[in-house]
């Protein structure tokens, strides 16, 4: 006869065991009234203990890939295993270079500009916008400081580097308390548990973290409602992305369904009576004599609807959109693409419909080697439109290196030189060359002086092309060129190969030869 334990998860019984006269031995006991009380002291989330019954090592990882590995087999996934190993030690040597990067500053450790100074300093290292500088110094610190029991894992190769990622951008909303429950809970995990198991788990641990609060995220106004816009390619499409709850996003799609097939079944009626077509901006649905299809009719009815303001009067656009399209792109002499906005791509054929469309056409002088944009200058403070619509066709965003803050709607001009107002013309005047576009936070920083710009033209570049060199904080020196136009460059390099191929050939053809019988001397006929 067998008496089973009654295990951790078991009430315990006491000085009686599964019958009466059958008594646990006291070590017995002792171990499981110390675990009763070791879990009554734990949080609920840290209970949360997925265990693999077969765990995953480097040894048994090949069978899971063919039920009896050869020996080829087992040394190539071991290989691939220990380079998941590697990949998880050099992402903890990453995020362990930029945690000082973040410097306190959610603890009053440094300055905003201190910080955005440092953000600066990283993007230019790094090679990428200040945006996601700013995104991988916090992602240092949450490692770093916030988990260190899980990045001593991943330090030492036992927690994958996949896993490591996930759990970042998993606990992006949580608080620094709630990170290190966190951290508590999954550092105990077993790390022979399946990738899925593992995902399944944090969730769980996050949803319950955040139920707790006084307010969770399905309450939250502002995190539930948002739209965003998001640049789809490079072949000219986008998209507009709403996020809310889903109440009144079914109703918002259930009014607009409505609102297309009405129109749709007015469509049909206007084609059979011979009238005109409601809501066909392009004449398609009058071209191919059938209604508009709901998705167009959607998107035609969100993208002509007029904004409910409450009686608010919209401010004027700081800027025109432009679109600039290369002229022999535009006489359809070339592919070369066109720019939406300085810094959308769009093919050169919705270029061409965009400007056919148009009223007027504003002309934009280019170097024909370089591609730069000729300067037109001015003699005031304040920079013209039409300059600052230069301005912000030679550079498309925030004029600091690191910085893609779009200039069409969050920068402001800025003079390089300060102008002189007591003496224009002793510097600082209001000119392209001496104008740049900065976003409100960099204009502020270059204000207080932490970062400070010069001019360099292209003899005194370290690239050889005209652009600014950049000071940040006296600890680093950026070199920023100035925007140009890809398309000239490439298209005059065209022209002139074509023009040397023609006269190659007009070389190679050997001359024509006066008749025999003309004088010695005598031009040639005309035919």
């Amino acid at each position: 006869m067998t008496a089973l334990d009654p295990g951790p998860r078991q009430e315990i019984l006491g000085d009686h065991a599964l019958f009466p006269g059958m008594a646990l031995p006291r070590e017995r006991v002792e171990l499981l009234r110390a675990q009763q009380a070791e879990r009554a002291a734990q949080d609920p989330v840290q209970r949360i203990r997925p265990r693999s019954p077969r765990p995953l090592t480097r040894e048994s990882v090949a069978a899971r890939v063919d039920v009896s590995p050869t020996l080829e087999v087992t040394e190539r996934v071991q290989s691939i295993w220990d380079q998941g190993v590697r990949e998880s030690r050099e992402l903890a040597a990453s995020l362990a270079a930029l945690a000082p990067s973040w410097r306190g500053r959610d603890t009053g450790g440094c300055t905003p500009e201190d910080a955005q100074c440092e953000d600066l300093l990283v993007a230019a290292a790094l090679r990428c916008s200040d945006t996601v500088a700013y995104r991988r110094i916090r992602d240092g610190h949450r490692a770093v400081d916030l988990c260190p029991r899980i990045f001593a894992r991943l330090r030492a190769g036992e927690f994958p580097a996949a896993w490591f990622r996930e759990l970042l951008r998993r606990t992006l909303g949580l608080t620094d308390e709630e990170m290190g429950l966190v951290d508590a809970t999954v550092s105990a995990w077993d790390p022979g548990i399946t990738s899925e198991h593992f995902s399944r788990c944090l969730g769980t641990v996050v949803a319950t973290l955040l139920e707790r609060r006084e307010l969770p995220p399905r309450l939250d106004v502002e995190a539930r409602r948002r739209v965003e816009f998001e640049h789809g390619g490079d072949d000219g499409t986008a998209c507009l992305r709403i996020v809310g709850p889903v109440p009144e996003l079914l109703q918002l799609a259930h009014r607009l369904d409505d609102a297309a097939r009405t129109l749709q079944a007015a469509q049909r009626h206007a084609l059979e009576a011979g009238v005109e077509v409601p809501l066909d901006p392009q004449g398609r649905a009058a071209e191919r004599e059938r209604p508009l299809s709901l998705s167009e009719l959607r998107y035609h009815l969100l993208t002509t609807a007029d904004l409910d303001t409450d009686g608010v009067d919209l401010s004027a656009a700081s800027f025109r959109m432009n679109v600039t399209v290369p002229l022999l792109s535009l006489m359809g002499h070339s592919d070369a693409p066109g720019m939406l906005d300085g810094r959308i791509p769009i093919p050169a054929e919705m270029a061409r419909e965009l400007a056919a469309g148009e009223d007027a056409w504003y002309r934009l002088l280019t170097d024909p080697v370089t591609g730069e944009f000729l300067p037109a200058p001015a003699e005031r403070y304040a920079a013209p439109q039409a300059m600052r619509e230069h301005l912000r066709v030679r550079m498309t965003t925030c004029a600091v290196p690191g910085c893609r803050r779009p200039a069409s709607c969050a920068t402001e001009a800025d003079h390089i030189e300060e102008y002189d107002h007591e003496d224009p013309l002793r510097g600082g005047r209001t000119s392209v060359d001496n104008l740049h576009l900065l976003c409100w936070k960099h204009h502020a920083l270059k204000t207080a002086r932490r970062i400070d710009p010069v001019r360099v033209d292209a003899s005194h570049s370290p690239t050889g092309r005209t652009g600014t060199l950049w000071s940040v904080d006296e600890e680093m020196r950026i070199f920023q060129e100035d925007d140009t136009d890809l398309a000239t460059p490439a298209i005059v390099k065209d022209l002139e190969d074509s023009w040397a191929r023609i006269r190659a050939l007009r070389d190679e053809s050997p001359p024509e030869r006066p008749p025999q019988n003309a004088p010695p001397g005598a031009p040639p006929p005309p035919f």
